[in-house]
């Protein structure tokens, strides 16, 4: 991702009324999971020079709706709020994964896997943990085998969209796929356009992250 495309969309942005802002700057950092090549991200709103929480009280849901994107809160204090935000149908997949589903029941989540009740337990050990439960990376679509290496404390090769701690290259496929949903997004509201970004990417999700039906 160009940072020269990253500042015009920034310097258009800044023009825009502030409700219009603030949907712009949360689309984009929703992007990749509007492409269906993250199942879901979570994101912070809180006010500050500009309104993000206020807006979330307020439009929120509709913003969501758009993009046929369902959310849990997971923190919220009288300022801000913390959010999961997923693509029902994509976070469906990718926790039925055998290994994704294994970790998950290790920590205590159900067995049976119904996505209500794992996103209820996820927002329980956030509650119970300080900081956020090491097996959230699942949801977020950080590959097993990364989630894992973190949690067992293994030294990090790399660090980008998370620290990655194996050879196999299949991050560098999918932090491209990342930054391609932003770019995209990003030239959408740069010019006006209306281009096809739902689900882009959902089959190259799939193929990343072995998914068998």
């Amino acid at each position: 991702m160009t940072s020269n495309l990253l500042l015009s969309f920034l310097k258009e942005i800044e023009s825009l009324n502030e409700e219009d802002y603030i949907e712009s700057f949360i689309g984009y950092m929703l992007s990749p999971v509007i492409t269906g090549i993250k199942p879901a991200s979570t994101i912070t709103l809180k006010d500050g020079r500009k309104k993000f929480y206020s807006f979330w009280c307020q439009n929120g849901k509709y913003l969501l709706y758009k993009y046929n994107l369902e959310y849990i809160v997971l923190q919220e204090t009288k300022e801000s709020v913390v959010l999961l935000v997923y693509d029902m149908n994509n976070l469906c997949e990718h926790l039925k994964i055998e290994k994704n589903h294994r970790l998950l029941c290790d920590f205590g989540y159900n067995t049976d896997f119904q996505l209500q009740k794992c996103l209820n337990c996820l927002k329980n050990r956030v509650k119970s943990v300080e900081d956020f439960p090491h097996e959230s990376g699942i949801f977020l679509g950080i590959p097993y085998e990364d989630v894992m290496g973190f949690i067992n404390g293994d030294d990090c090769l790399f660090k980008g969209y998370w620290k990655v701690y194996t050879n196999d290259y299949r991050h560098e496929e999918i932090f491209d796929l990342y930054d391609k949903s932003r770019e995209i997004y990003m030239l959408n509201v740069l010019n006006n356009r209306k281009n096809k970004i739902k689900d882009l990417y959902a089959r190259h999700r799939q193929q990343l992250y072995r998914y068998v039906g």
